[in-house]
């Protein structure tokens, strides 16, 4: 067995401007900010998706391999309109910040629409480890993580591995 190494080709990352102001305070606490303002901010995070949906509206934003390898890909303009179809069914379905969504099930390309949908009207979003439903069988902790959070929707991808948990 060869033990020769390779290394990946890279390639440089401007990060922007490194200079700190150095203030000392009189307890030895160091802080260091930027001598720079920020730049004008969407004040939204939907609004990156807005403004991507008219640029680019057919540019892929995520991509997912589907079980026979082949990519599932979601555009800007699809992104947009299926987070503005999710944000308007969580509306009419009255989820608030005291009824948030829960979403048990792993990442894939339902649960990135589902949290832009709740993002773009407002409503808390909370993925929750799908090992507290898969894996546990008393399931403690995902009935102490769904007291907390009061939801008014829980979601899974796929019902049938979760079933035994939302049963519970």
């Amino acid at each position: 067995m060869s033990s020769k190494a390779t290394t990946a080709p890279l390639r440089g990352v401007h990060l922007g401007p490194t200079e700190v102001v150095l203030e000392r305070r009189a307890d030895g606490a160091l802080l260091l900010r930027s001598p720079y303002r920020l730049a004008p901010w969407p004040e939204r995070i939907t609004d990156w998706l807005e403004q991507w949906a008219k640029q680019a509206p057919e540019r892929v934003l995520l991509a997912q391999r589907a079980a026979d390898g082949a990519w599932r890909t979601l555009s800007y303009a699809q992104a947009l309109a299926g987070a503005r179809a999710i944000g308007q069914a969580l509306i009419a379905r009255g989820l608030s910040s005291e009824r948030p969504v829960a979403v048990l099930s792993g990442n894939d390309l339902e649960h990135a629409l589902l949290q832009l949908g709740a993002l773009m009207v407002g409503v808390p979003y909370a993925p929750v480890s799908p090992a507290y439903s898969l894996l546990s069988t008393d399931y403690a902790k995902l009935r102490h993580v769904l007291d907390l959070l009061t939801p008014g929707l829980v979601c899974a991808a796929d019902g049938a591995p979760f079933g035994p948990a939302i049963a519970a």
